[in-house]
C-alpha cells in the first residue's frame, strides 16, 4: 500500500519565513505525487488479481475510493492559493478610478468620456469570467473576506437565465432597479436608504451619478457612484444590453466624509444576452435572455468607533443587495 504522509517537511530558514504560496504548491505537489502512486497500485490489482475475486474487488474500490479523495484534497489545496490571491489584490478587475471635478461641464465630461471604455472593461472581465462555463445552466459563487486594512470585502458572480423573456424585458426592470434601488432597499431590509442624483444624463445611453445614504443601528454608511447602462449590439447577430457601476474615488464637489459615514464602494458589471434556449430543438430556435453579473463591494473600516454587532450585521446587509435586484427584476418581468 501506499506511505501516506500527512505533512509536508521543507527546508526552514531562520532568516526568512517561506511565503504561503510556497507551502501550497509544495503541497498540491505532493498530493500529486500520492495520487500517481495510488494509480500505479491500481493498475498491479488489476494485472495480478482475477477480476471475480472479491478481495480484488474490495481492494480495487478502496484504492478508487482513496484516488478520489486524493483528487479532492488537491483540488481543495488549489482551491486555497486561488483565494489567497485573490483576497491579496488591493483592487477588483473591474475597478477604474474616477475623479470628478467642482465644474458641472467638466463632471459631465468625465462620466460620458468613461462610458465606452467602462462597458469594454466589464464586457471583457465577464466573457472570461464566463469561459468554460455550461451558459444553459445557473452558476453562483461568492466569497468575503477582510482584507489587510480591515475592510470588509463581498465578491459575487452569477449566470441567471430568464426563459420565455425579451431582453428589453428584463433590460427595462433591470435599469429600474438601478435607478430606484433605494426603494427596494429600504422596503426589503428596512433600511433608511435616501438617494441623492448629482447628475443624470440621458443620450444613447443612461449615465448617472448619484449618492446613497444608508441608516441602520444608529450608524450612515454612504455610496459615491456612476451608473451606465445601454443597449448594445453583442458578438455575431444576437443582442446584448449593458449595465455597469463604479464607486467615486475622488469628488471635489462632494467629497467623503469619514469621520461622520462608513464609506462603501461598489464596482458591478451586467450583461445581457440573448441565447438560444437549451430546451428548444433545431427547428424551433427558441431563445432565452441570459444574465451575467459580477459584484465588488466594499465597506471600509470606520475611522470612529461601531460595535461588532453592527458592523457584522452591515456586513451581512451588503451582501442582500445582489439578492434584491434579482427578486425586484423577477416580479417586474413577471408582472402582467
Amino acid at each position: 500500500m501506499v506511505n501516506r504522509k500527512n505533512t509536508v517537511c521543507l527546508p526552514t530558514h531562520s532568516q526568512k519565513r517561506i511565503p504561503t504560496y510556497v507551502v501550497r504548491k509544495e503541497e498540491a505537489r505532493a498530493l500529486a505525487e500520492e495520487v500517481e502512486a495510488l494509480q500505479k497500485q491500481l493498475f498491479v490489482l488489476q494485472e495480478t488479481r482475477n477480476s471475480g475475486d472479491i478481495q480484488f474487488t474490495e481492494a480495487k474500490n478502496q484504492t478508487l475510493r482513496d484516488f478520489i479523495f486524493r483528487q479532492q484534497l488537491a483540488l481543495a489545496s488549489t482551491s486555497t492559493m486561488l483565494f489567497n490571491h485573490i483576497s491579496s489584490q488591493t483592487e477588483n478587475p473591474i475597478k477604474m478610478h474616477i475623479h470628478l471635478p467642482k465644474q458641472w461641464t467638466a463632471r459631465r465630461e468625465t462620466l460620458v468620456g468613461l462610458k465606452e471604455t467602462k462597458f469594454r472593461q466589464c464586457r471583457d472581465y465577464l466573457e472570461a469570467r464566463c469561459h468554460n462555463l455550461d451558459m444553459t445552466k445557473d452558476h453562483l459563487s461568492e466569497n468575503q473576506y477582510e482584507d489587510a486594512d480591515g475592510n470588509f470585502r463581498y465578491q459575487r458572480f452569477d449566470v441567471t437565465r430568464f426563459q420565455g423573456k425579451s431582453l428589453k424585458q428584463v433590460y427595462d426592470a433591470l435599469v429600474f432597479f438601478m435607478f430606484n434601488m433605494e426603494i427596494s432597499i429600504s422596503e426589503t431590509l428596512g433600511d433608511i436608504t435616501v438617494r441623492d442624483d448629482y447628475d443624470t444624463i440621458d443620450d444613447d445611453a443612461y449615465i448617472s451619478n448619484h449618492r446613497l445614504v444608508s441608516k441602520h443601528d444608529g450608524v450612515t454608511t454612504e455610496a459615491n457612484a456612476a451608473t451606465f447602462a445601454q443597449n448594445c449590439n453583442g458578438l455575431g447577430s444576437s443582442s446584448c444590453a449593458m449595465v455597469a457601476t463604479d464607486s467615486i474615488d475622488e469628488d471635489d464637489l462632494h467629497p467623503y466624509s469619514l469621520s461622520e459615514f462608513v464609506r462603501r464602494d461598489v464596482s458591478a458589471a451586467v450583461m445581457l444576452s440573448e441565447e438560444k434556449s437549451r430546451d428548444s430543438s433545431e427547428e424551433d430556435e427558441e431563445v432565452e435572455v441570459v444574465m451575467r453579473r459580477a459584484a465588488f463591494m466594499k465597506i471600509y473600516s470606520p475611522s470612529f468607533d461601531v460595535a461588532d454587532n453592527t458592523l457584522a450585521t452591515m456586513h451581512e446587509r451588503i451582501a442582500q443587495w445582489p439578492k434584491i435586484m434579482l427578486q425586484i427584476v423577477r416580479e417586474m418581468i413577471e408582472t402582467p
